[in-house]
């Protein structure tokens, strides 16, 4: 049915690694349209990729483009998030000097290793609640000034991918805490721009963008935008935030003790605090603090570097040759690659789908370690390896395919556990989000596997929704922030079984959890 003429309609940006989207969403949150386009990217060698400026302000303009199309109501602001770390100098009149640099880039790898070493460890993480890492801004900085000092000389400010869309957008350069945290150079504690860290680059706090509070405008869509995408120039832009963060809002996740589990092509889990967590226990089990959207509210957060991503290898090395013998049609499973949980948005997910459905009840006889790009929580292991254990005759794909989500589930308890004992804090709620909730098995096996309630939010895209969600608190047609997370608190729980659950214990305390610190 049409929307009636009178809705007013919000846009929200999600920038990813992957997948660029906007959702079209009324503002009691319900989502109208979702576009899609694949993030441009250029790969470079040793892995490196970037991304090419024009071709990405291109595809959020036909987002927006298609949006407005969609649109049967008045469109009254854009939110913007999307992938932190990735990100690009600018010179004083705002173009971009270069392409974006992917927040995977790997060339800073010794500008990270020299942050560490003059700064240190422990005292890096009492400020940024980070690890140093070649993906963070700051490394960046340090590598442009080592390799390109050219652009470092002309660059006027640093944009991330959401700041870089709402320069474009909007004209102003602004940020939100919840992305300025993922550079290395913010105080988390504080919320405000690091000068020792910054000097480190030789910059100052004001060669950053300003970090505004959550829901306020970065200036007004600029006319000769607003003609291109079919939008009313003026509307407010906004820079909503983070990417997992946003997610976790869009959620409903504002809580002290709620955590989010974002079921994707990897698997960040968070949890929501009042207070930053710097206790250093939590930096030497491979885990950060950083600024959730809301400006009272930290998380703590550790990850799964490939969760559905494991399942995009099981697929390409695995059922390259199509369905297995004897399995149901591809075509027979609803959903395709949504339903298998990978990474791609596109491909052919069905053969997987189809030997979940001739797995045996779980868990699964074949123990997949998850860990094809090594560990990064807890205890960091960049050597750790994807491992099967425990094949027999009898066992074969099906098996496998069951312990793959079983080892992503078990992984993302062990890593809420070990944050539990880190942060010293207890979850009280795991909501799940991200493509993989489509996939019912292993929301099954999730249930099973969790000592805590587990729901699922209802917005499929939680990340957009709570981007449109904030433009909806800068445009005035939702009261404030505490509105905004009611709107949004929507989930259904899993069912709980009790066997199940009974048969995963076991399998996680006898045989993952004994298997993991051989391993390490």
């Amino acid at each position: 049915m049409a929307e009636p003429s009178t809705t007013r309609l919000l846009v929200g940006l999600d920038l990813g690694t992957g997948r660029c989207k906007a959702a079209l969403v009324r503002a009691d949150g319900t989502v109208v349209h979702v576009a899609r386009r694949s993030t441009p990217t250029r790969r470079l060698p040793a892995g490196g990729a970037s991304h090419p400026v024009p071709d990405l302000l291109a595809a959020i303009e036909s987002l927006l483009l298609e949006c407005a199309s969609a649109a049967c109501g008045p469109i009254a602001g854009i939110g913007i998030a999307g992938m932190s770390e990735a990100g690009v100098p600018l010179d004083r009149r705002g173009r971009a000097l270069g392409d974006v640099m992917a927040w995977f880039d790997p060339r800073p790898v010794a500008e990270a290793a020299a942050i560490a070493a003059q700064v240190g460890a422990e005292r890096l993480h009492a400020v940024t609640g980070l690890r140093a890492d070649a993906k963070y801004t700051l490394a960046k900085l340090l590598w442009l000034g080592r390799h390109r000092p050219g652009t470092m000389r002309r660059m006027a400010a640093w944009a991330g991918v959401p700041e870089l869309a709402a320069r474009h957008l909007g004209g102003v350069l602004a940020t939100g805490a919840s992305l300025a945290c993922r550079t290395l150079a913010f105080d988390v504690a504080r919320r405000r721009w690091d000068a020792d860290l910054l000097g480190l680059a030789g910059l100052a706090p004001e060669r950053m963008a300003p970090v505004l509070p959550f829901g306020s405008a970065a200036g007004g869509l600029r006319p000769e935008v607003a003609g291109r995408v079919g939008l009313m120039a003026g509307i407010p832009v906004c820079v909503a935030g983070h990417d997992h963060a946003v997610g976790a809002f869009g959620a409903g996740v504002v809580r002290p003790g709620q955590a989010v589990d974002s079921m994707g092509s990897a698997e960040p889990v968070m949890v929501i605090t009042d207070r930053p967590r710097l206790d250093d226990a939590l930096r030497t089990a491979g885990m950060s603090t950083g600024c959730h959207v809301l400006d009272d509210r930290w998380y703590v957060a550790a990850g799964l570097q490939q969760s559905g991503a494991t399942v995009d290898w099981f697929v390409d090395t695995m059922l390259a040759g199509g369905v297995a013998a004897g399995s149901p049609a591809a075509g027979d499973s609803p959903g395709g690659a949504a339903e298998g949980g990978g990474a791609a948005e596109g491909g052919d997910y069905g053969s997987f789908v189809a030997l979940l459905r001739e797995a045996p009840t779980g868990p699964s006889g074949v123990l997949v370690l998850p860990y094809l790009r090594g560990r990064s929580a807890p205890h960091p292991d960049a050597a750790a390896t994807l491992d099967v254990l425990g094949v027999r005759p009898g066992h074969g794909l099906p098996d496998l395919a069951l312990g793959i989500l079983d080892g992503t589930a078990f992984a993302t308890r062990w890593m809420l556990e070990s944050l539990e004992r880190a942060a010293g804090m207890r979850v009280r709620r795991v909501r799940l989000i991200g493509g993989g909730t489509r996939n019912e098995r292993w929301l099954a096996i999730k249930s099973a596997v969790s000592p805590w309630p587990v729901d699922v939010a209802e917005a499929e895209e939680a990340v957009a929704v709570g981007a449109a969600l904030a433009a909806g608190i800068a445009s005035g047609l939702i009261a404030g922030p505490a509105a905004a997370a009611r709107l949004a608190d929507r989930a259904r729980p899993l069912e709980r079984r009790g066997a199940a659950r009974a048969r995963y214990e076991r399998a996680y305390r006898e045989r993952f959890l004994p298997a993991v610190s051989a391993a390490g």
